[in-house]
């Protein structure tokens, strides 16, 4: 069967899915809000460096699990999900592509740096037909941290081990970081990119047939438009 991939934040979703619910783990306790407001400046020199960016993640995401049981987080999980309102955070236009992907009997991989921890059930709640590939998380000292980050060229190889292989129709993505992914499709669909930007990336891809340049407002805009 044919594959259509997308990348999930800022591009379906109109937001950073795990910043903020990392956000959300560090302000439903004060305890955990306090611990990470002593380690923010650890954490600013360290978001500072893009090298180490995820380890300035990590650092938060273990102040707001430690001590909590997989049971509890998977609790946290589908409260924050519910409270969130997934449908209403999604992209309309991007709602549009996933019908046409799966109108056409293409099977569709959400492939993102969000952890499948929250990726997977925050997919199901867009369509339980999505195949998702995520970041995968490691207990330490008792809390999260990061493991497998799948972001840039690893979301290739993580998206080959998840055995998703054959024909691929089409790939979307809002930044340089999903190039790899992008240059496995047919068509590359570079959503929401600035022009300057959009032409840089359309360079740099040597596999796609086509490149398309889209723009998807956010939830509850009436303004459209794409372009090749």
């Amino acid at each position: 069967m044919p594959w259509a991939l997308f990348d999930l934040d800022d591009t379906l979703l109109d937001h950073d899915s795990f910043a903020r619910f990392t956000v959300h783990l560090l302000r439903r306790n004060p305890v955990r809000a306090a611990g990470a407001v002593l380690m923010s400046p650890l954490v600013a020199v360290l978001f500072a460096s893009r090298p180490w960016r995820l380890h300035a993640g990590s650092i938060l995401l273990w102040v707001g699990t430690v001590g909590m049981s997989d049971a509890r987080l998977d609790r946290i999980v589908q409260n924050y999900l519910h409270r969130l309102g997934v449908t209403g955070r999604l992209r309309p236009d991007g709602v549009d592509a996933l019908s046409k992907h799966f109108h056409a009997g293409d099977d569709v991989a959400v492939v993102t740096a969000c952890a499948e921890l929250l990726a997977i059930p925050l997919c199901r709640a867009i369509d339980p037909r999505i195949h998702v590939v995520g970041s995968s998380l490691r207990r330490r000292l008792g809390g999260l941290v990061a493991g497998l980050h799948c972001h840039g060229a690893r979301k290739v190889e993580m998206l080959a081990a998840s055995g998703v292989d054959g024909e691929i129709v089409a790939g979307y993505g809002d930044n340089a970081a999903d190039g790899p992914m992008l240059d496995l499709a047919q068509t590359a669909v570079l959503v929401n990119l600035p022009e300057p930007a959009a032409e840089a990336m359309r360079g740099k891809l040597r596999g796609p047939e086509n490149v398309v340049f889209a723009q998807w407002p956010a939830p509850g805009s009436h303004t459209k438009g794409m372009n090749s």
